[in-house]
Formats: C-alpha cells, sequence, structure tokens
C-alpha cells in the first residue's frame, strides 16, 4: 500500500473519531456512555492480547471516504457547511462489522430547535476506527523500516560493486596500456626493419648500375681510341691536301686581278655588316614597341577588370540586402499566419472543451443517479442477508487460514527434504558449493566481458578520442528532458543566457549570432564559423555552451593541445571526428579551445610534419560552408592562427574583461551561489536597517570579527557590544568590492567568492552561523585577492625572486 494512501486512510479515520457531535444525542450526555476504549482502567479489561495489525490494515485499506449533504438542518449543523467528509456505516459493516452498532432510535434537533428522532440508527465506533488507524500506522511504519534497511543494504552492495568495477577497471586500463605500450614497440621495431630491407635492396641495386655502368663506359672509350686514331690519320692526309692547296692559292694571289678580286670581295663583305647592323637596330626597336603596347593592353584589361569586379560585387551586396527585407517580409507574413492559426485552433479547443466539460457533467450526473440506485439495492440485499454473509465470511477466512499454514507446512518441509539431502551426503555438497562458485565465476567473467566489450564498442562506434565533453543524447534522453520542460522542472528553451553576465554590446553581439544561427539552422542553410579571443578566464567556453543549446545544435568541446601528442595518428583521428560531426542529427557546433596549439602559422619554422598534415585537413574538412556544423574557435593568441584558418572565421567576438556593471553583476550571482543559498547568509536590505536590525558581537565576534579586524582592533572593541547595521554587508558594499577588483576576469571573481566562503566556513567552526555579513571579513578577502592579482602580473612581467629575512617575513623581489 503507498504511503499517502496510509496517510489519507489514517488521517480519514482521526477525523471519524472527531465528528462525533457533542450536544444534541442522549446517548452521549453522560460519562458512562462514552466509549470505554478511551479510558485508562486497567482493572476493567481482561482478556489482553496484540491485536492482528495485518487484518486491521487490510480493512482500512478497503475503507472509502465519502461526502455527503444532510438532507435536514440539525441545531449542531448549523455552524458548518451541510457539505461534510465520513464514512457510511452500510459500507463499514461488511469490512469492519466490529466497528457498528445498530441504535433502537436516535433523537436530534433541529436548527429550529424541534426535537426529533430516528428509528433504527446505525453508529460508528469512533474508537474502533481510530485504533484500527494505529494499527495501520504500525504496518507503515514497520514496511518503511523494512524498505530503509533494504534500501541502506543495497547501497551498500551497489558501493562495494563500484568499488569493485573501478578495480577492475584500472587493472583493465593498465593491461590495455601494457598493450599499447608492446605493440607500438613491435610496430616500431617492424618499420626500421622494413627501413633496413629497402636500404639493402636500394645497395644491391645501385652496385649493379655501377657495374653496368663502368662496362659502358670501358666500352665507350674503347671505340673513342679508335675514332681517334681514325681521325688522326684523315687529319693527316687533309693537312698535306690543304698545304698544297694552300701552295696553289699564294700562286694565284701574286697576280693583280686577283688582289683586285678581293678588295671587292672585302667591300662588299664590309657592307653586308653594316646592313646587318641596322637590321638589328630595327628588330630591336620594333621588339620595345611591341613590350609597350603588350603593357599597355595588360593594364587596360587589369583595369577594366578591377572595374568589372566591383561591379558585380555592389550588385551581390543589392541583392543580398533585397534578399534579407524579402525573407524578413516572408518571416513576418509567416508568423502572423501561424498567430492567426494558433488563434482558430485555440478558439475551437475552447469551443471543444467546452462541449467537453458540459458532456461530462451529464455523464456524471447520470452515472450518480445509477451508482445510488445500485448501492440502494446492494445495502437492502446486505440487510436481508448480514448473517448469511457474516457466515459466508467466516467460512472463507478459516478457509484461507488453513490452506496458508498447509502451504507453509508443505514449503517448511520440502526444504527440510532438500537440506537433509544436502548435508547427509557429501558428494551433493562439493557439488553444490562446485555450481554456486562456478556460477559466481561464470556471473564475474560475463560482467566483466560484458564491460570490456562496451568499452570496446564505445572507442569503436562511440565519440572520437579528441572529443573531451559533449551533449549528444539518444532518443529516450531527448524524450525525458522535453518531458522535464514540459513539467516546468528544467529551464525551458530560450533562457540559456539567462545566469551569464557580459557586457550589453558583447551580448547583443553573441545573441545576435545564437539567433542567426538557429534560424540558418531550422531553414537548412549553411552556418557560420566563428572565433572568441580574449583573455583567459573570460567565459569563451561557457558561452560556446550555452550558445550551442540556445541554437538547437549539439556541443563537442575539444582542446587544440590533443592534437599534438598524436603526432601521425592526429589525421585520422581527425577524420573520424568529422565523421562523428555528420553523423548527427541537430547538427553539431565544434568549440576548439586553445586553437593556436595546433591551428598556428606554418610560416613558423618549429612546426613538425604530423602538426602540418593536421593542419591541411582541419582546412580540408572547414573549406566549404556546412549545415551540418559550425567551428567556434577560442584562443589567447589570435595572431598566432594561420591565415588560410582566419579566413575561415566568418565573425571574430572578442571577450574583454568585465566593466563595472559586469562585475557588479557577478558579484551579485556569486555572492547568491556561493553564500546565501548554501549558507543562509543575505545581504541587509533598508527595511532590515531602518527597523533596528543589531546582530548580537557575541555571536558575531566568535564567526567573523577574528578575520574583520587584528588583534589590537579586537582587544580594544569590547565584548558584548552590538554591531550596527552600517557594520554589515550591503548592496553599497558590494559596489565597493566591484570597484575594488577591477581588471578580474570572470574565473578570478568566482574564486575570490569561493574563497570567501572558504573563510565563513573555517569561522563557522567556533560560532554559530548568522543572518547578515561584517563588511571587514568581505573587504579582508576581497583585498588579498586584488593583492594577489597585482603580484601575479608582476610575476608575469618580471619573475619572481625570494628573499629571506632572519625576522621571518618573506618579501618577493622583483
Amino acid at each position: 500500500m503507498p504511503l499517502a494512501t496510509s496517510a489519507w486512510v489514517t488521517f480519514a479515520g482521526i477525523g471519524l473519531a472527531f465528528l462525533r457531535p457533542t450536544s444534541g444525542n442522549w446517548l452521549l450526555q453522560c460519562s458512562s456512555c462514552v466509549d470505554q476504549a478511551f479510558f485508562g482502567d486497567e482493572s476493567l479489561k481482561e482478556n489482553v492480547e496484540d491485536a492482528n495489525i495485518e487484518l486491521l490494515h487490510a480493512q482500512i485499506r478497503k475503507l472509502r471516504l465519502r461526502e455527503f449533504d444532510h438532507k435536514e438542518d440539525e441545531f449542531y449543523n448549523k455552524f458548518f457547511s451541510k457539505r461534510q467528509l465520513g464514512i457510511l456505516t452500510s459500507e463499514v459493516q461488511p469490512i469492519m462489522p466490529s466497528a457498528v452498532a445498530r441504535l433502537s432510535e436516535r433523537r436530534w434537533t433541529s436548527a429550529k430547535g424541534i426535537s426529533n428522532m430516528t428509528k433504527n440508527v446505525m453508529l460508528l465506533r469512533d474508537s474502533h476506527l481510530l485504533m484500527a488507524s494505529v494499527a495501520s500506522l504500525q504496518v507503515v511504519g514497520r514496511t518503511a523500516e523494512r524498505l530503509e534497511a533494504a534500501v541502506d543494504k543495497l547501497n551498500k552492495e551497489m558501493l562495494e560493486v563500484w568499488e569493485e568495477q573501478n578495480d577492475s577497471r584500472r587493472k583493465r586500463e593498465e593491461m590495455l596500456e601494457q598493450m599499447v605500450r608492446i605493440i607500438a614497440k613491435v610496430e616500431v621495431l617492424q618499420h626500421a626493419l622494413s627501413k633496413t630491407e629497402e636500404g639493402f635492396v636500394r645497395i644491391d641495386g645501385d652496385l649493379r648500375n655501377f657495374k653496368a655502368a663502368q662496362e659502358e663506359i670501358s666500352d665507350a672509350l674503347q671505340r673513342g681510341l679508335e675514332d681517334v686514331r681514325n681521325r688522326t690519320l684523315a687529319q693527316d692526309a687533309s693537312i698535306a691536301s690543304f698545304q698544297d692547296a694552300f701552295r696553289a692559292a699564294v700562286d694565284r694571289e701574286a697576280r693583280a686581278d686577283l688582289v683586285e678580286k678581293r678588295k671587292e670581295a672585302e667591300a662588299a663583305v664590309e657592307v653586308a655588316l653594316v646592313r646587318r647592323s641596322i637590321e638589328k637596330v630595327r628588330w630591336e626597336e620594333e621588339q620595345k614597341t611591341i613590350k609597350m603596347r603588350g603593357e599597355d593592353q595588360r593594364r587596360s584589361e587589369d583595369h577594366s577588370s578591377k572595374l568589372h569586379q566591383d561591379r558585380v560585387a555592389h550588385e551581390l551586396a543589392q541583392k543580398k540586402l533585397a534578399d534579407l527585407e524579402i525573407m524578413q517580409q516572408q518571416e513576418e507574413s509567416n508568423i502572423r499566419q501561424e498567430e492567426a492559426r494558433v488563434k482558430g485552433e485555440t478558439e475551437l479547443l475552447k469551443l471543444k472543451l467546452l462541449s467537453e466539460e458540459k458532456r461530462a457533467e451529464l455523464g456524471v450526473q447520470q452515472a450518480i443517479e445509477a451508482a445510488k440506485v445500485e448501492q440502494e439495492a446492494k445495502l437492502r440485499d446486505k440487510r436481508e442477508n448480514e448473517d448469511v454473509n457474516l457466515r459466508h465470511l467466516k467460512a472463507e477466512m478459516l478457509e484461507k487460514r488453513q490452506q496458508t499454514v498447509e502451504a507453509i507446512r508443505a514449503t517448511a518441509e520440502i526444504i527440510h527434504s532438500w537440506i537433509s539431502s544436502l548435508f547427509g551426503n557429501p558428494n551433493h555438497l562439493l557439488l553444490a558449493i562446485g555450481s554456486v562458485v562456478a556460477t559466481a565465476a561464470g556471473l564475474y567473467v560475463s560482467r566483466e566481458m560484458a564491460i570490456l566489450l562496451r568499452e570496446q564498442l564505445n572507442k569503436r562506434l562511440g565519440r572520437p578520442s579528441l572529443v573531451r565533453k559533449t551533449d549528444r543524447r539518444g532518443s529516450l534522453q531527448q524524450a525525458w528532458i522535453g518531458l522535464l520542460r514540459f513539467l516546468r522542472l528544467r529551464p525551458p528553451h530560450g533562457s540559456e543566457f539567462s545566469d551569464v553576465v557580459l557586457h550589453p554590446r558583447l551580448h547583443q553581439q553573441v545573441m545576435r549570432l545564437a539567433d542567426a544561427t538557429r534560424s540558418a539552422k531550422r531553414r537548412h542553410m549553411p552556418l557560420q564559423h566563428v572565433m572568441f579571443y580574449g583573455p583567459p578566464g573570460t567565459g569563451k567556453t561557457m558561452v560556446a555552451q550555452r550558445f550551442a543549446e540556445f541554437s538547437g545544435l549539439e556541443y563537442a568541446i575539444m582542446s587544440g593541445g590533443d592534437v599534438a601528442p598524436l603526432e601521425e595518428q592526429a589525421v585520422t583521428e581527425l577524420h573520424k571526428l568529422f565523421s562523428w560531426v555528420h553523423r548527427s542529427r541537430r547538427g553539431v557546433l565544434l568549440f576548439i579551445d586553445e586553437a593556436d596549439a595546433f591551428l598556428a602559422s606554418r610560416k613558423r619554422g618549429n612546426m613538425s610534419e604530423s602538426l602540418r598534415n593536421a593542419l591541411t585537413t582541419m582546412l580540408y574538412h572547414t573549406g566549404t560552408p556546412s549545415s551540418q556544423f559550425m567551428m567556434v574557435l577560442a584562443t589567447n593568441r589570435p595572431g598566432d592562427l594561420d591565415s588560410a584558418v582566419l579566413d575561415r572565421v566568418d565573425e571574430s567576438v572578442e571577450f574583454g574583461l568585465p566593466d563595472v556593471d559586469a562585475r557588479m553583476g557577478m558579484v551579485r550571482m556569486y555572492f547568491d551561489m556561493y553564500i546565501t543559498k548554501p549558507l543562509g547568509i543575505k545581504i541587509l536590505k533598508a527595511e532590515d536597517s531602518t527597523a533596528g536590525l543589531l546582530v548580537d558581537r557575541a555571536k558575531q565576534q566568535g564567526r567573523f570579527a577574528r578575520c574583520s579586524c587584528s588583534r589590537k582592533q579586537r582587544s580594544e572593541t569590547p565584548k558584548g557590544v552590538p554591531l550596527k547595521a552600517d557594520d554589515l554587508t550591503d548592496e553599497e558594499s558590494l559596489a565597493e568590492v566591484a570597484r575594488r577588483i577591477a581588471g578580474f576576469s570572470g574565473r578570478e571573481i568566482s574564486k575570490m567568492f569561493t574563497s570567501l566562503q572558504t573563510h565563513v566556513l573555517y569561522n563557522a567552526q567556533r560560532a554559530e552561523l548568522s543572518r547578515f555579513m561584517p563588511k571587514g571579513l568581505l573587504f579582508e578577502v576581497v583585498d588579498a585577492k586584488a593583492l594577489e592579482h597585482h603580484r601575479t602580473g608582476e610575476f608575469q612581467v618580471s619573475g619572481y625572486n625570494y628573499e629571506h629575512t632572519e625576522n621571518g617575513k618573506m618579501k618577493p623581489a622583483a
């Protein structure tokens, strides 16, 4: 029986006990007529024994609490409504006969003071119902104790199983790591062996080629020597013939006509040389002219091409603006049509609900009338056959009791025979122990193999190793989240940025991108790639997660530092990552934190070949806009990124340090998160100070004063002096904190309030918590964190050198 039902029955019984009238009934006019169960006179009680609380609990469960109207206006009821709660005696009698009695007559007074009398009235014994409710409570309490014991036992067993699984998983991971190391060593040795074999093969081929080349060279030298001998003989013959011809020419030159002809020939040669020089100069001039014409034509073509590109860009921009206007008009018309359709459907639903309500009211009235007729018939039949029903009920209960006893006896005999046969024969005992051990071993091996198989399947089919965190869920998980949002147990869509504090201009830019991304995803348009850059701790990762949830995308977070250790496997893992991304049904926002770790510029000389290949793979997958995923890069050094990566970024968002308004919002939010909600310490309001709120110094000193002021100040402040409202933290104090922490990032502000929480808890160990916080403790922590922030900046600029002094004080020196 559920606890809520048991509690309802209990309160119903208690209510019945206190609903009996106190006047107008002659049966309750004297103390002797009051139920004896309410008196403590034990001398009048005999045959005392424990009641059957299980039976009473079952009877209480069968009782039905009714709501009814009194036909007659009795004098007692004129102070209350006619509509009352109660239990019908006709329904109680067959279930709990001892709680019902029949009175020969009942006298009562009407609202006008007229005395009336009713014959043969059934009376409920309220003490019996009250005691039965107590018995039902005892049964429920025992059931709750058993359930709590079972839950505690189950929790302990689950804890042991969880520890055992962690131990097994750790051992299994160590074995897998050893296997991976061995496999890696074997692969390295095999690679070295193959390289060595290839080197030997190349050396053998080079030797064969060198021998063949040497043989060819020796043959060519021999053939060359033969040719030289032949040419030498031919040259000797030609020299002899030239000598003869030269002597003959010298003889001919001696003649005068030959001398004249030679002069003419020399003049002709000079003329030819002059003409040749003139032609050469003319050709050079023509070439210069052609080059100048080509350069002029190329410049004119470049100018016309540039004008054409500008015109095309202007036309595209105008077309884009026109398309945007058309899209906005279409969206507005669609919204108006959707509102009209929703309004019409709402009106139709209201009309249907009204008709259904009227129909249901008619059905309820008919069912009530039919139930009344049926109930009256049943009551008449039960009154006429009351004795028969009682005997039949007693016989059934006796028969059930006998059957239960026989079943228990038979079960005990069977168990006794099994135990006797088991412990009587040693072989049976050994067989039983072996079966239990084998079953336990089989279950353990099956569980471990299932866990190993699940891990292997996750590695093969699950999310890639580069993805550190993702919110990809199955259909059942999405349905469960939708149900929680429908029941308002989870924040609805559109409230993802409700607890994010940003600069107004930055918040507007982020919301514009998120709305554009959601609209593009709904229309299956290409998604933009975005870059978040700025100092560390300014909320880039958190905004990316909320950005994905607001846009309706899944998010996957990876770190750029995880790519370099993969070396040659980085390209394969990136391909797996993008294959996993393209399998998403909702689209994925791929957030790459510390993107400059592997997307750095390729102009740097110290970039390894594996990182260069990984960068090329990333550029390949992000070169074309896609409606399936968008890439968000986060970096503290945007100038180190490769130019091709920056070319793929459609929009850049700078996350700067929060200004004073943003810091004020963060201070309020983190004070509520770390101080107010977990510790119950509130901010002093104006109404508290005007009401003269004073906090006892004796309570505050043990908790806060030891940290908020020095020993000298505490010694000067007398004990028992109350802290005034001006000494407590209020809105002005938080505004002063926001002014003092100029230059803090959001992460530093969060860590500051975590430190404040530890200070409060430390002081709470020596005194009880109070409702408000002194300003001294708050400003002490804030000043310490501000000094720490300043020192951190100095360490980054000038380094740190330790200086020791004899008085025990430590002083950092730049």
